[in-house]
């Protein structure tokens, strides 16, 4: 009886790692076709959040090329130092760049944050993050004052 059950079990690894293979494969896809039409994923309810702002909000960061950083949302939350634009981003230093996303299903708000390096003109993302809005909001105000926006 017991040799007829471990027969099973590859079997049953191989279902249950292909239903994880396509569930993941889904969110994939839904995620990608929201990023295409300027949406993002609610970070409370899963719906598709629409983006709110008009322009992207940049932000230096004290960190290089291969550095790297622990506990992303309070890193960012207290190193990001608004600049008006990605002139002002010196060689080898890493800025990231600040989207606000608006849930239309929960009402819920929340910031889309990419880290990224600029190199001979081009954006090479680092890391790609979602928070609450409401953590970045006193962040994002005093970049509105800041450049009269």
């Amino acid at each position: 009886m017991m040799q007829g059950l471990t027969y099973y079990i590859p079997g049953v690894i191989v279902l249950v790692l292909g239903i994880v293979a396509v569930f993941w494969l889904v969110l994939f896809i839904r995620n990608f076709v929201r990023e295409k039409k300027g949406q993002a994923t609610c970070i409370k309810c899963k719906a598709a959040a629409s983006k709110t702002t008009q322009y992207p909000y940049l932000f230096l960061l004290p960190v290089s090329f291969g550095d790297t950083y622990d506990n992303a949302e309070s890193y960012l939350r207290t190193h990001m130092m608004p600049i008006p634009g990605k002139q002002q981003i010196p060689t080898g230093q890493r800025a990231c760049k600040v989207e606000v996303f608006d849930c239309p299903n929960c009402g819920g708000r929340q910031v889309e944050i990419t880290d990224f390096l600029q190199v001979r003109g081009e954006d090479y993302a680092k890391g790609y993050y979602d928070f609450a809005y409401e953590e970045f909001r006193p962040l994002l105000e005093q970049w509105e004052k800041m450049y009269n926006r």
